[in-house]
């Protein structure tokens, strides 16, 4: 296992507080709080809050300091819009010859093990794998700009898919996932690329629906 920093450590899991809601958007982290829970100094919980602020997880406010961040119905639609576009590119940047033996590959071992998931109803295993399904274009295509890109939304996007998957919406998920590795083993991208946009258009939809119930729920 890798040693990680006392930072690395407290980024970790405030990320997973925030992902899974055990700090919910809106909610103020003050220094003195994360201090008394981590026992360290300001300068590690710093870093911390430093990397997640650049992920989006966390925002700076001049008067209240560090929240959690919230989402308007608005910044939900041009995230999932930005990132359909980005997943369209990768897949259209894995037209290679080279590179279509093993992305299929990949993307067959994927869907294989997130239908086995599926299947045993473990879908908190599952997820992993849904997650994975995307990343495996932009590990093929090979572009670092494409991925650096990529990799700023990821975290949002883990927030907000956290509220989501859930029961009535993996199957139809899995079955988007599906759609594009068969147009990609044909050998046409071009579908696949638009199925792809197709896809983060239903992802849109279900955040939008799930953050709506999860405003309601926190502000009751």
């Amino acid at each position: 296992m890798v040693n990680q920093t006392l930072s690395e450590q407290i980024y970790d899991e405030l990320y997973q507080d925030i992902i899974y809601q055990r700090l919910v958007c809106g909610q103020k982290l003050t220094l003195k709080v994360l201090k008394d829970r981590f026992n360290v100094s300001h300068t590690p919980i710093r870093e911390a809050l430093f990397r997640l602020s650049e992920n989006g997880l966390v925002t700076y406010y001049s008067n209240c300091g560090v929240t959690v961040t919230e989402y308007t119905e608005e910044e939900i639609r041009q995230l999932y819009q930005f990132a359909a576009e980005l997943d369209a590119m990768a897949v259209t940047f894995c037209q290679n010859n080279y590179n279509r033996i093993p992305l299929l590959l990949d993307l067959k071992e994927n869907i294989e093990t997130a239908e086995s998931l599926l299947k045993e109803e473990r879908n908190i295993e599952w997820k992993k794998y849904s997650e994975e399904f995307h990343k495996i274009f932009y590990r093929h295509a090979n572009n670092y700009y494409l991925d650096e890109s990529a990799a700023k939304l990821r975290a949002r996007l883990e927030v907000l898919s956290c509220m989501y998957y859930k029961n009535q919406n993996v199957e139809k998920i899995h079955k988007g996932h599906v759609a594009i590795y068969h147009k990609v083993k044909e050998g046409d991208f071009l579908s696949a690329s638009n199925l792809m946009r197709e896809h983060l258009q239903y992802d849109m939809v279900y955040a939008l629906k799930a953050y709506a119930e999860y405003q309601s729920n926190h502000h009751s």
